[in-house]
């Protein structure tokens, strides 16, 4: 009986230790994840090895895998939860679209609001770069380009 207790109290340390490593885990810390989107405390990470380039409709698409970090309540971050993202560029319009949830295109208006896109184009700005190497609207200065470390 001792051994089965003993047992159990071991289960319910290593349960406890990775749970508090888990939930201390910071993604800024990991070199394989970059940051492409925040809003409202809610961080996306994508990983650097997802990153899918394809052409449909004479737009060139790239998709990703990310996961979400909640900044203000870390515990609350669901590590295994990856999911995927796609967005598509229309080079020659300098337009971005996602792909909604019934496969159709929707704008992103990068000088807009974030509730018209704002947000997620300037993500989408920074997935371009990571896949191509070259920049799309020029959102962003020398300084933030040499920092994501692509040539």
């Amino acid at each position: 009986m001792l051994k089965k207790f003993f047992f159990v109290a071991v289960l319910l340390a290593l349960t406890f230790f990775s749970t508090a490593t888990e939930a201390a885990k910071n993604p800024a810390d990991d070199p394989n994840l970059v940051k492409f989107y925040q809003h409202q405390g809610y961080e996306n990470y994508l990983f650097g090895n997802s990153l899918r380039t394809r052409e449909q409709d004479g737009l060139i698409v790239i998709s990703f895998d990310f996961i979400t970090y909640d900044s203000i309540h870390p515990q609350n971050t669901r590590w295994d939860r990856v999911e995927n993202m796609e967005f598509a560029y229309d080079e020659s319009t300098r337009k971005v679209y996602f792909f909604d949830q019934n496969g159709n295109l929707d704008y992103l208006d990068p000088n807009g609001t974030i509730a018209s896109g704002s947000g997620y184009a300037q993500g989408a700005e920074i997935v371009y770069y990571l896949a191509t190497g070259k920049r799309f609207y020029g959102t962003y200065g020398e300084d933030f380009y040499a920092a994501l470390g692509v040539g």
